[in-house]
C-alpha cells in the first residue's frame, strides 16, 4: 500500500478533468482525491503500487478534448488509514492564480444530438464540459459557474443533478442550463431565418458577440450592406451548413478541411470555384473566400430552416471591436432591421480566428476564438511579471509569468476611442484572472503608438524594443527557438533606431544586419495602409 501526491499544470479546469480523474481512480481501485486550485490540480491517491503505475500510464492518454497537461509533479507521501472512497472536492482558494483559460469551443457531436430530443430538444445554448463558451463568460478564476455571466441563472434540479454527477458529461460545465432554467432568446430562430430568406439585413448573437447576417447569394442586399457600412470591397466571411456546402462555393484540400471541421471552427480562406452558387460581391476582384461553419447550437438550429450560405461578418464599424450587446448594436449600425438576442452576458468580446493554408501549413491571419487565450510555455522561468502591449495596428497583449506566455485574443487597430477602451478592458481582463500586476512593461520604440502612451502612463519599469525585433523574438518563443537566427521581417514599417521609419529588415541575432535602399515615403505613415504611395516614391 502506497500513497501519491500529484500536482498537475496546464488547462485543466472546466474541460472535465476531474471527472476524467475520479473515473480513472475508481476503475483502478484507487482511493483519495482530486481538488482544483488556482495554481492547478492537486490529487492524492492510495492503493497498491502497481494500481498507481496504471494511473501514470493512462493519465495522458484519452484526455478530455479540451484538457492538455503542461507539467506533472509528483511525492510519495504518508499513507493515511484505509479508505475506499475517491472524492472530488471543491476548488481552493489561494492567493496567486496560474491556471489557464480556455477558449471557446465549438459545440460537440454529443450536444448537437441532445438537440434532437429530451430535455435540450432545439435549446440554442446546450453544452458540456467537452465544448460552449469558456473564455467569453469569464469574470476570473477559478473557473466556478459564480465567477461567469452565468452566475444569475439558477439550475433547475435536473440541470443541478447533471452538475454535480462526477459520472455526467455535463459534471461542473459551469454554463450548463437547458430550456427550463437557462437564457431565452427575444425571437424565434424561424422568424430570424424569414428575415434573412426575404433579403434583410439581420444580427445574431454568437459566443463572443454579434454577426451581422443576410443570404451570401443575394446581391442586392449585400450591395445594401457594403453601403451601409460603408465597406465597399473588403471580403465577407461566409457561413456555410455543412462541408458539402462549401465543397461547391470552393476547393478544398485534406487540411482545409480538417480545420473547417476542426474544434475551433475558424474562418478559412479558401480558393473560390468560377462558377460558384455565390454572390459576385462577396469577395469583389478576388479568387479567394472565406468560409466557416456553424460552431453554435443556434446556428445549427437556423440552418434547418436555411438552404443556402450566409454572410456572418462581425457586427462593428470599421475599426472597431465586435459589438456585444442589442443596446450598442442598435446604437451604431441602425441599419439593423432584424435583432436575434439572448440573455447571457459576453464578459469578453472574442471575434472569428481567421486562417489559411499555404504549402500544407496553417498560416494564422487572425488570432482569436477557439485559438486564444494562447498558452506558450518558456524553456526558462521568469523572475517578474511581464505585460507586453503590443503594436498600433492587429494589436493583442501577452502576459508572461513563470514559464507562461499566455496571448490574448486579437484586439484590432487602436485608432479609435473604442478601440483603446477595448485594449485597456483585455489588459484590466487578463490582469484579473491571474492576479496579475505587471513588474515590467515592454513596448514598442514608436512614440505616438496609442499602446506606448498608455504605457508610459503606468508606474511600472518600461523597456522599449524595436518593431520588427520584436516579431523575430515572437517567432523564437512560439517555436522554442534559441541562440542567434537569421531573421527576415517584412511587415511594412517600424520605428528604427534613427528616428526614421524602418521597412523589411534582416537580423542576425540581435542585430538588423541588412535592409533595404531607403526612399522618401510619400505621406509618411499612411503609406502603411496606403502601399501604392511606396510604388509612387520609388
Amino acid at each position: 500500500m502506497t500513497r501519491k501526491k500529484y500536482f498537475i499544470k496546464g488547462v485543466i479546469q472546466g474541460v472535465g478533468f476531474r471527472p476524467f480523474i475520479y473515473k480513472l481512480a475508481l476503475s483502478l481501485g484507487l482511493s483519495g482525491f482530486v481538488k482544483n486550485t488556482s495554481k492547478g490540480v492537486d490529487i492524492e491517491l492510495q492503493g497498491c503500487v502497481e494500481s498507481i503505475k496504471d494511473f501514470e500510464k493512462f493519465l495522458l492518454k484519452n484526455l478530455p478534448p479540451l484538457a492538455r497537461i503542461d507539467s506533472v509533479e509528483s511525492t510519495f507521501i504518508k499513507t493515511l488509514a484505509q479508505n475506499d472512497k475517491f472524492e472530488i472536492i471543491e476548488s481552493e482558494k489561494t492567493d496567486s492564480k496560474t491556471t489557464l483559460v480556455s477558449p471557446d469551443i465549438c459545440v460537440c457531436k454529443e450536444c448537437l444530438d441532445d438537440l434532437k430530443s429530451g430535455r435540450f430538444e432545439n435549446y440554442f445554448a446546450t453544452n458540456c464540459t467537452n465544448c460552449g463558451p469558456r473564455y467569453s463568460i469569464i469574470k476570473t478564476l477559478p473557473y466556478d459557474r459564480k465567477n461567469t455571466s452565468m452566475d444569475k441563472f439558477e439550475m433547475c434540479d435536473e440541470c443541478k443533478g447533471d452538475y454535480t454527477d462526477p459520472k455526467n458529461r455535463r459534471y461542473h460545465a459551469q454554463p450548463i442550463s437547458c430550456n427550463k432554467c437557462g437564457p431565452k432568446l427575444n425571437k424565434t430562430i424561424k422568424e430570424c431565418a424569414k428575415n434573412i430568406k426575404d433579403g434583410k439585413i439581420v444580427a445574431i448573437k454568437g459566443i463572443g458577440g454579434f454577426h451581422i447576417v443576410c443570404d451570401a447569394t443575394n446581391s442586392d442586399t449585400i450591395n445594401k450592406l457594403r453601403k451601409l457600412k460603408n465597406r465597399p470591397t473588403k471580403p465577407f466571411a461566409i457561413m456555410c451548413k455543412d462541408l458539402s456546402v462549401v465543397e461547391s462555393l470552393a476547393s478544398l484540400n485534406k487540411k482545409e478541411m480538417e480545420l473547417l471541421e476542426s474544434r475551433q471552427r475558424p474562418i478559412v480562406i479558401l480558393n473560390k470555384k468560377k462558377k460558384a452558387p455565390l454572390s459576385d460581391n462577396i469577395a469583389p476582384k478576388i479568387g479567394r473566400v472565406g468560409c466557416m461553419l456553424p460552431y453554435t447550437p443556434l446556428h445549427h438550429l437556423l440552418f434547418e430552416y436555411l438552404d443556402m450560405p450566409i454572410v456572418a461578418t462581425s457586427a462593428n464599424l470599421g475599426g472597431e471591436p465586435i459589438i456585444t450587446t442589442k443596446e450598442m448594436l442598435e446604437e451604431k449600425l441602425p441599419f439593423v432591421e432584424f435583432i436575434l438576442d439572448f440573455d447571457r452576458e459576453i464578459l469578453n468580446a472574442v471575434d472569428d480566428s481567421v486562417v489559411q493554408v499555404v504549402d500544407d501549413d496553417i498560416q494564422t491571419l487572425r488570432l482569436a476564438r477557439g485559438y486564444a487565450p494562447k498558452v506558450i510555455k518558456l524553456p526558462f522561468k521568469t523572475d517578474k511579471n511581464i505585460l507586453s502591449v503590443g503594436a498600433n495596428q492587429k494589436n493583442t497583449i501577452a502576459l508572461a509569468f513563470e514559464d507562461t506566455i499566455i496571448l490574448s485574443p486579437h484586439i484590432g487597430d487602436l485608432d479609435s476611442i473604442s478601440s483603446l477602451e477595448y485594449f485597456k478592458q483585455t489588459i484590466e481582463t487578463f490582469k484579473r484572472f491571474y492576479d496579475f500586476k505587471a513588474e515590467l512593461i515592454i513596448h514598442d520604440k514608436h512614440p505616438n503608438y496609442e499602446s506606448v502612451k498608455w504605457a508610459k502612463k503606468q508606474n511600472a519599469k518600461l523597456f522599449e524594443i524595436q518593431h520588427h525585433l520584436a516579431h523575430i523574438y515572437a517567432v523564437k518563443a512560439e517555436y522554442g527557438l534559441s541562440g542567434d537566427y537569421l531573421g527576415f521581417s517584412f511587415d511594412g514599417t517600424g520605428f528604427g533606431e534613427e528616428g526614421k521609419l524602418w521597412g523589411g529588415e534582416i537580423f542576425v541575432g540581435d542585430r538588423r544586419k541588412y535592409h533595404f535602399k531607403p526612399i522618401k515615403l510619400l505621406g509618411g505613415e499612411k503609406a502603411i495602409k496606403e502601399p501604392w504611395r511606396v510604388a509612387l516614391s520609388m
